[in-house]
């Protein structure tokens, strides 16, 4: 990777877009809007993390520990196991959830995108929508797991968590698929 120092961008309050990024209110942004942001050299993963927030670190840690936990259940244990620990099945949480924190739906999304990113497997929609709906649910959030298929010349399946109006997690053209289960 090489970089242009002259194109890093500092935002107002003294952070350079690099810095921001990684942060739940700027992840995957950088200050042109686009979705890449180039790092300096000599900061490494370890000294990212640690230069974070307790919070955040604690967020990312939480965030992947549930990965861990999700991939594991989806590789190993038949769904019908998995199935009543998401949650009553074919139930739906409203639209508008009253008192719906945004900022904690950010953060949650923000934590389990960024652990997804650093895991040593890939952690795919599922999982994604598995942990996200267990860090939200020992919050007190309520949100509603969409399992997905798409038809065409190719069969698709995905997974999305949904909690009041926002997609936490598998947000995309959800429009495509038809919606098979859910789990509130």
């Amino acid at each position: 990777m090489t970089i242009d120092k002259s194109s890093m961008i500092h935002r107002e309050d003294g952070q350079s877009a690099a810095q921001a990024e990684d942060s739940p209110t700027m992840a995957g942004i950088d200050a042109r809007g686009s979705g890449s942001v180039e790092r300096p050299h000599g900061k490494g993963r370890l000294q990212r993390f640690l230069a974070r927030s307790a919070e955040e670190r604690w967020l990312l840690l939480e965030a992947a520990g549930w990965l861990a936990i999700s991939r594991l259940a989806v590789r190993w244990l038949p769904f019908r196991w998995i199935a009543p620990r998401l949650g009553r099945h074919m139930a739906a949480t409203p639209d508008t959830a009253e008192g719906e924190d945004e900022a904690l739906l950010r953060q949650v999304a923000w934590a389990v995108a960024a652990a997804a990113r650093h895991v040593p497997w890939e952690a795919v929609c599922l999982p994604r929508a598995m942990a996200a709906k267990a860090m939200l649910r020992r919050r007190g959030v309520a949100s509603t797991l969409y399992l997905g298929v798409a038809g065409g010349t190719e069969m698709a399946a995905h997974a999305w968590l949904r909690a009041g109006s926002r997609v936490v997690t598998g947000d995309g053209s959800l429009g495509r698929y038809t919606v098979v289960s859910r789990f509130t």
